[in-house]
């Protein structure tokens, strides 16, 4: 595969593991609180904003 194969499947491969992401977070919430645990989604965004900036970053270069 050239480099703009292997970028776009990448992209690809990102925005669907984006998109299960997502999902699992619609549905967690009440989940965890029929447990009783909580969850950092401040942690959660921030972790995700950094590994997009790094996909990002790669994909640009």
């Amino acid at each position: 595969m050239d480099n703009d194969a292997d970028q776009a499947e990448a992209a690809a491969r990102l925005e669907n593991a984006l998109e299960r992401i997502a999902e699992l977070a619609r549905r967690r919430p009440a989940e965890v609180a029929t447990r009783g645990e909580s969850v950092d989604t401040a942690q959660i965004a921030g972790r995700l904003d950094t590994l997009i900036a790094r996909l990002r970053g790669v994909l640009d270069s």
